[in-house]
């Protein structure tokens, strides 16, 4: 089953994002289209924001260049490919859904119980937790600098941990 992806408005931002995050990981066309197993000329369509745009396709991109294929499905609704980029290393988009997932998984139908304006709560304490520690570049810097470059490996989260566990 394939789910595609209504990205017709966001081709470009989307092609953007493609662009920079194959450059970042330093890989030519001819490389992604390998690992993709794709013929060359097809992935230069895709990566120009031609062509179908699946779910199975952006798995496999993110894949083959290691980035966060949740972040690339938000540059239409962000209408932005900076997310994207930005997310590349870090996997804030996956690291999202795969907790999600985990709740949803946990709690169930008792999903339904939950208000929206505690749902927004939530995030909001969420978010100024992690701008709180984006903010303190003291320690930001020193993390970093003691080797933690903020790169997750795609093989550390994957699909797997996405997928209905069995009863």
């Amino acid at each position: 089953m394939s789910f595609t992806t209504d990205m017709a408005d966001s081709g470009e931002s989307l092609s953007r994002a493609l662009r920079a995050i194959r450059r970042k990981r330093g890989l030519k066309t001819s490389e992604v289209a390998r690992r993709m197993d794709m013929a060359q000329r097809s992935y230069e369509l895709f990566e120009a924001g031609g062509g179908r745009i699946t779910f199975e396709r952006l798995m496999s991109f993110a894949e083959a260049t290691d980035c966060d294929p949740f972040a690339l499905m938000l540059v239409g609704p962000f209408g932005s490919a900076e997310f994207a980029i930005h997310c590349a290393d870090t996997k804030l988009a996956m690291i999202m859904v795969m907790s999600l997932q985990e709740f949803a998984e946990d709690r169930g139908a008792d999903l339904c119980f939950l208000e929206p304006p505690n749902i927004i709560a939530a995030f909001q304490r969420l978010f100024k937790d992690l701008g709180g520690r984006l903010d303190d570049n003291d320690a930001f810097l020193s993390k970093w600098l003691d080797g933690r470059t903020g790169m997750i490996d795609l093989g550390a989260l994957s699909m797997r941990g996405l997928r209905r566990r069995k009863a």
